[in-house]
C-alpha cells in the first residue's frame, strides 16, 4: 500500500463517519413558548405543572401557531415538515405552513403552523385534545432527521357540545371516530 493511500483512506472513513452521525448533531430548542393570536384562547398558568394554553374551538376557522425553533448545532439545517402529531381525525388539522425553513448554525427561526378546527363531530363534549410538542422532520447537509420541539406549556382544545358543532348529529352511533393504534 502506498504511503498516500492510508491518509486518503482515513479521510474517506472519517468523512463517512461524520456523514453517518449528522442526524445526531441536531439540537433543537426545548421548552419554547408558542405565539398565538389573542383571540385564539387563554393561557392559564395555574392549570397543570407549567400552565396550559386553552384554545377556543371555532368550527372550520383557522389558527396560526408560531413556534420558535433554535438550531443548537454547528451546521445549517432545513425543516421540511412539522406538525402536532395527532391521532386520526384530530380537532386541529393542518391547513398551511411556512415550510421549508432554513436555519443557520446557532440561529432561531419561526415555524408557523396554520391549523383548521375540524372533526368535532367525532368527540363527546368532555373530550380534550392536548399537544405538548411539535414534531419536525428535516435535514442537515442532506441527511434526514426527525425530532421534537417541546412546548413550554401544553396546548389544549376542548371538544364542543352539539350546539357549537354543526356537523354532529343527535344519533350517537353516527359520529364514532375510527379506532387506530398509538400515533406519535
Amino acid at each position: 500500500m502506498s504511503p498516500f493511500a492510508r491518509p486518503s483512506m482515513m479521510l474517506a472513513l472519517g468523512t463517512g463517519l461524520v456523514w453517518a452521525v449528522l442526524p445526531a448533531t441536531v439540537r433543537l430548542g426545548q421548552a419554547v413558548e408558542p405565539e398565538l393570536p389573542v383571540e385564539a384562547g387563554l393561557l392559564v398558568r395555574a392549570y397543570g405543572e407549567t400552565g396550559t394554553y386553552g384554545l377556543r374551538y371555532r368550527h372550520e376557522e383557522t389558527v396560526t401557531i408560531t413556534v420558535p425553533v433554535r438550531n443548537g448545532g454547528p451546521l445549517p439545517m432545513r425543516i421540511d415538515e412539522a406538525g402536532l402529531g395527532t391521532s386520526s381525525l384530530p380537532l386541529l388539522v393542518p391547513a398551511d405552513d411556512n415550510l421549508p425553513v432554513e436555519i443557520g448554525p446557532w440561529e432561531t427561526a419561526d415555524l408557523q403552523l396554520t391549523l383548521r378546527f375540524d372533526n368535532c363531530r367525532y368527540y363527546h363534549e368532555r373530550a380534550v385534545d392536548t399537544w405538548d410538542e411539535v414534531l419536525v422532520e428535516g435535514s442537515v447537509l442532506g441527511r434526514g432527521f426527525d425530532d421534537e420541539v417541546t412546548l413550554a406549556y401544553p396546548l389544549a382544545l376542548h371538544a364542543q357540545v352539539i350546539t357549537n358543532c354543526p356537523d354532529r348529529t343527535l344519533v350517537r352511533g353516527d359520529d364514532i371516530r375510527p379506532r387506530t393504534g398509538p400515533s406519535r
